[in-house]
């Protein structure tokens, strides 16, 4: 098995503290073209930590992400410090970023690289850039405050605005501990990071290698995001990677010719694994196990796992199931009146659920059974013969686009915004992989439309096409026929 559990009160940075010094010439991260030792890691981050203000307390500190190890050393900056960590997307839109710092009411904001964007994004607010660190810490590190809240992340909202979903300390230990437990990481494993840092994944495909002395190797910010995995993969002996799915979707032409000996472990989330792509997958792993995850951020990460058997086809459209949940996680199905039945929306209560959203906000997405707090994740699921869960689709208008998850009425209400008039968001699948199509009511200057948007959405919420109609189709009770929509201009 990997290193030893977390134990109680430990948090992940603190465990990584410990790594830094007991692996300190093993290589920590790959980054910028480059190795940093752990010694050499430890000593940025405590640079970092040297540089936050020490006339106020912090609970929250946001950080500006920037693909560099300042970044990185950041996060186990304020990780050490005791703060939760609340990171920022320089490729989000100004509007989005302000919107998240203020609702976190973030005081201080940590970057390597100031720009106009991260201006605009600080205005008012304190900041630290973090780009020359230098170590002059005089005393070692030391918690400053008691709080729990390890990192709030943002996720696409129906109301139009998106959630904040904080993650404790807590919620982190029951989640590596699996990991730790039932896994035979080492240091001398090679951990591809593939997502950005206001992704969830990233939590584990950064942290993970981290906490038993392995290598990090992060994913370049320049070329085709599909093509540079598979290169990654190939040219460091990549022996642990997390990716969505969508990657192989994309990579389906050129699975033939790839070959990773290196790889032990192949591991995805975030969407819908298709078993086919996921056998061809597998010629191209000879020495690797695929593990399929599913989790939403509110249970942390990822809380169920089913091992990929390639002599089992699944009966649910291909899609390979969500598998068992994990040590600490119970879950019910449940239909409107969250009475049990065979199929319904899946529903979690354990270690991994957050107490509630930032705020407590949308407090409606938990209820409270035989004495236990459950999330509702909207996912409907049932039960297979082997008693994993498999997937049947969504109770409500999210989707999944590239492993985000959005809510089509949250891009509705920013186009309805910027428009004017009536419009609709579908999301359709073209080639296994899910495209947002929106429709216009009446002529419109679509490339306006999709200027505006990007002040307002990330790129991965913006519709692919954007179709104007003179007017919307109803069905027979009046409604919008969102399915002839689909037929009549696709």
């Amino acid at each position: 098995m990997a290193e030893g559990l977390l134990h109680t009160d430990e948090s992940p940075a603190q465990r990584v503290a410990g790594t830094m010094q007991k692996f300190a010439d093993n290589n920590a991260m790959y980054i910028g073209q480059r190795y940093y030792t752990y010694a050499e890691l430890y000593e940025l981050t405590k640079a970092v930590y040297s540089q936050i203000p020490q006339n106020k307390l912090y609970n929250r500190i946001g950080i500006y992400c920037n693909n560099d190890i300042y970044t990185y050393a950041s996060i186990l900056a304020v990780g050490l410090y005791g703060a939760a960590y609340v990171p920022l997307n320089a490729n989000f839109p100004v509007l989005r970023n302000r919107k998240t710092v203020e609702d976190c009411g973030l005081e201080l904001i940590l970057s390597s690289l100031e720009n106009t964007n991260f201006k605009e994004v600080t205005a008012g607010v304190q900041y630290v850039l973090t780009g020359s660190a230098q170590n002059t810490a005089s005393t070692g590190i030391v918690k400053k405050t008691g709080q729990e809240t390890s990192y709030i992340l943002f996720t696409s909202g129906s109301t139009g605005d998106p959630k904040g979903v904080p993650v404790s300390n807590s919620n982190l230990r029951s989640f590596f501990n699996y990991f730790l437990s039932g896994y035979d990481f080492n240091e001398k494993d090679r951990f591809l990071q593939t997502y950005e840092l206001t992704f969830d994944v990233s939590v584990f495909s950064f942290f993970m290698p981290l906490l038993v002395g392995a290598c990090c190797y992060v994913l370049p910010d320049e070329g085709v995001k599909p093509l540079k995995i598979a290169e990654c993969l190939l040219k460091h002996n990549i022996t642990v990677v997390s990716m969505v799915p969508g990657v192989l979707r994309y990579l389906d032409k050129y699975l033939k010719e790839i070959s990773l000996p290196a790889l032990r472990y192949s591991f995805f989330s975030g969407d819908a694994l298709y078993h086919g792509l996921a056998l061809k997958w597998s010629a191209c792993i000879p020495n690797a196990a695929i593990h399929n995850f599913y989790g939403p951020t509110e249970t942390t990460i990822v809380c169920t796992r089913h091992v990929f058997d390639s002599k089992k086809i699944p009966a649910q459209d291909g899609i390979v199931p969500l598998g068992k949940a994990f040590e600490g996680m119970e879950f019910i199905i449940v239909n409107e009146g969250h009475t049990l039945t065979e199929k319904g929306e899946l529903c979690f209560s354990g270690t991994q659920v957050i107490p509630s959203y930032l705020n407590d906000a949308n407090e409606e997405k938990f209820f409270v059974k035989d004495g236990k707090r459950y999330y509702k994740t909207g996912d409907i699921v049932s039960l297979n013969g082997e008693w994993d869960l498999v997937f049947h689709g969504r109770s409500d208008s999210q989707v999944k686009v590239n492993g985000y998850r959005v809510e089509l009425a949250e891009v509705e209400n920013a186009l309805r915004n910027v428009c004017g008039r009536e419009c609709i968001v579908l999301c359709v699948e073209e080639d296994k992989l899910s495209r947002l199509i929106a429709y216009v009511e009446k002529e419109a200057d679509v490339q306006a439309l999709r200027n505006k948007l990007a002040e307002l959405l990330p790129g991965y919420m913006i519709p692919q096409k954007i179709i104007s109609v003179a007017a919307f189709p109803l069905n027979t009770n009046g409604k919008i026929d969102r399915k002839a929509l689909i037929n009549a201009y696709i």
